[in-house]
C-alpha cells in the first residue's frame, strides 16, 4: 500500500488576517474580570478592545506596519488587501496574544 504525504499547505497571509479579524470581532466585544478573585476587594470589569492601543504598541514595536495603523481591525484589513513580508510572523504574535485574551475570558 503506498504512502499517502499529508503535505501541510503553505500559510497564507491574506486568509490568516482575515481569520484574525474575526476573532479580533468577537473577543473585542467580551469581558476581562480583573482582581475579581483579588482579596484587596478591587474589581474591574473591561473589554479586551480596551487593551487595543497595547497590543498595537506591542506589534509596532516589533513589526513597522503596525506603528503607523489606527487600529487592530484596520491592520489586518491592510494585511489581508496586502500582506508584507512580516505580516506572518504579525499574525503568529497577535494570534498568541488573544489567544491569552480568550484564555482568561473562557475561565471567568
Amino acid at each position: 500500500m503506498p504512502k499517502i504525504s499529508k503535505r501541510k499547505s503553505a500559510r497564507d497571509a491574506r486568509i490568516e488576517a482575515v481569520q484574525a479579524l474575526g476573532k479580533w470581532t468577537r473577543l473585542a466585544r467580551g469581558h476581562v474580570l480583573l482582581g475579581g478573585s483579588c482579596s484587596c476587594g478591587l474589581s474591574a470589569n473591561l473589554q479586551v478592545g480596551d487593551f487595543e492601543q497595547q497590543i498595537l504598541d506591542y506589534l509596532g514595536g516589533k513589526y513597522a506596519v503596525a506603528r503607523n495603523s489606527d487600529g487592530i481591525a484596520t491592520l489586518l484589513r491592510e494585511i489581508a488587501a496586502q500582506p508584507g513580508p512580516d505580516s506572518l510572523a504579525l499574525l503568529s504574535d497577535f494570534d498568541r496574544t488573544l489567544e491569552s485574551f480568550d484564555e482568561l475570558h473562557r475561565t471567568r
